[in-house]
């Protein structure tokens, strides 16, 4: 049985979220916790499967990716998981979800160019298993939330 989630380890998932590469001493100070403690806890919430690895955010800004959107999908009854496949190894696809509402599933897909979205779309819409899209322009991302 997992141990309850408290405030102190709803910290240092939330220190982690936003730096990835903080120090247990650094966490242990924050938190005005024994070092021991916070090695402990880590160690736990890793076995509990509540930190599942530690990232890297990136600016795919700076990558070239200038343009970033969101596509919702309404899939033929029974495709969503041979589009997904499809989908998933093409290298403006970033995130593949399984989506309940009026679409299917939704693409998180980042481009270069205008061009590349463009040729894109109208290639997934020409797909025998999508029946249509909707296409959102995203502005701006400004945060992961927190964990309350």
């Amino acid at each position: 049985m997992n141990k309850e989630i408290d405030e102190i380890d709803k910290k240092l998932v939330n220190l982690l979220l936003f730096d990835a590469d903080i120090t247990n001493r650094e966490l242990a100070l924050k938190c005005k916790i024994a070092l021991g403690t916070v090695n402990n806890r880590i160690n736990r919430l890793k076995k509990e499967g509540v930190i599942k690895k530690k990232t890297v955010v990136v600016d795919y800004e700076k990558l070239g990716y200038v343009i970033e959107v969101l596509i919702a999908l309404k899939i033929k009854k029974g495709g969503f998981y041979e589009i997904a496949k499809k989908l998933s190894g093409d290298q403006n696809v970033f995130l593949v979800m399984d989506i309940t509402g009026d679409y299917d599933a939704e693409l998180l897909c980042r481009f270069h160019n205008k061009r590349q979205l463009d040729e894109f779309v109208k290639k997934l819409q020409q797909d025998q298993l999508v029946e249509y899209t909707r296409t959102r322009l995203i502005l701006n991302i400004y945060r992961e939330k927190e964990i309350k």
